[in-house]
């Protein structure tokens, strides 16, 4: 049940970001083999869904000035499985984001969002996303990362 009001909350969420604002909104899916993952597998387990060959740390988003950018993280391994990304962290490059550190809110935990600055094309950032894993209720050991990168294309 906690599934579904977190699935709605998110769609709801989704939906007034995409009405209030007529850039694109990209919503970035993080999926976890929850069962599995520990801290010296994260790349094998993890994925945004990306061409095979194409690591997570290469995996880059496509955005431009004035988009929305969701994360959201799923386990594939089971429905009670949870993949709760806590925060979005500049590493390099430009900060496109205006902002050291995106978090989740108590409103959408697990969540992070964040809104494109004004940049011009082929500006790059590195950064970094935090995310802990609760299987069956249960917080796996540890809280995990990933870096990928955004580049803006107008």
């Amino acid at each position: 049940m906690k599934k579904i009001f977190r699935v709605l909350g998110i769609c709801s969420l989704f939906l007034v970001l995409v009405s209030a604002n007529s850039n694109d909104t990209h919503l970035i899916t993080l999926t976890v083999d929850t069962s599995a993952i520990n801290s010296s597998n994260i790349d094998e387990v993890s994925s945004f869904g990306q061409e095979s060959g194409v690591t997570n740390e290469e995996y880059t988003i496509t955005v431009k000035s004035g988009d929305i950018v969701v994360w959201q993280g799923v386990s594939s391994s089971s429905e009670d499985d949870e993949v709760l990304i806590s925060a979005i962290n500049y590493q390099g490059g430009t900060n496109v984001f205006g902002q050291n550190t995106l978090k989740d809110t108590s409103q959408n935990p697990g969540v992070v969002i964040g809104v494109v600055g004004d940049h011009p094309d082929g500006t790059e950032t590195k950064y970094m996303i935090s995310f802990k894993v609760r299987n069956n209720g249960s917080r796996r050991n540890g809280t995990f990362n990933i870096d990928p990168k955004i580049m803006v294309k107008n």
